[in-house]
């Protein structure tokens, strides 16, 4: 049967494809989901690096997760608090959650992201803070995780990785990917004693990014290149 371009198995794992190239794999961990139009359910990935995605490895979920749809692998544990954030947040449509090298160092400094680097202006405001209690069940780990984040697009999580959420695919990648490359630019500025920029330099900053479709022509870029860099991925589209 042929994957059409255009639907989900297919875009999610190009966008884990995206995510790899620019520095954000999980090793086996992570996650990429998209949310299931009119139902309560969403589309996401198993354990695998995120490198190999295929469309075939993408499942269908319910929000009792329970798994409607199967992939060609098993499910990962983990993907609770995609149903939470999905059931608190209808505004959201694709969850992201990787275990980027920048953001997790910054993770351990006990530092709040701040603007360091002009791009960083797209996140003012918009960061929490997490920090895992293994006590805690998974369900109740979800809905905690869902109402930390609030109406808030990004999580920091302590010595563990980021999460993201957006209202579109394209916008969720391209964000964790700017978060990370955001993140690298704040570590290298704190051990030089820079200094991040004003609070009305970033808002300027941020309308303008927002205002000129960075978001979007950003995912084209990166789309376009893993047409010549991951061909074992555009031959499932026969």
């Amino acid at each position: 049967m042929s994957i059409p371009e255009s639907g989900p198995h297919f875009r999610i794992a190009a966008a884990r494809r995206i995510l790899y190239r620019e520095g954000l794999d999980s090793q086996i961990g992570g996650h990429v989901s998209l949310r299931v139009a009119d139902e309560d359910a969403f589309y996401v990935t198993p354990y695998q690096y995120f490198d190999e995605s295929l469309p075939e490895h993408v499942m269908k979920m319910g929000f009792d997760l329970q798994v409607r749809v199967a992939g060609s692998l098993p499910p990962a544990a983990g993907a609770n608090f995609h149903s939470s954030i999905y059931r608190a947040r209808p505004d959201v449509n694709c969850v992201i959650h990787t275990h980027g090298f920048y953001q997790s160092v910054l993770s351990t400094t006990g530092r709040p992201f701040e603007v360091f680097y002009d791009y960083a202006s797209l996140f003012l405001g918009d960061v929490a803070y997490w920090k895992d209690d293994l006590d805690l069940t998974p369900d109740d780990e979800g809905d905690l995780m869902a109402a930390t984040l609030g109406e808030r697009r990004v999580m920091l999580m302590g010595h563990h990785g980021a999460l993201h959420v957006g209202d579109t695919l394209e916008n969720a990648v391209v964000e964790a990917i700017v978060f990370e490359l955001c993140c690298r630019y704040q570590v290298a500025a704190m051990q030089v004693g820079g200094t991040p920029l004003d609070e009305r330099s970033a808002e300027a900053y941020r309308r303008a990014y927002l205002k000129y479709g960075f978001r979007q022509t950003m995912w084209d870029a990166n789309y376009r290149r893993i047409r010549k860099s991951d061909p074992d991925l555009w031959a499932t589209l026969g």
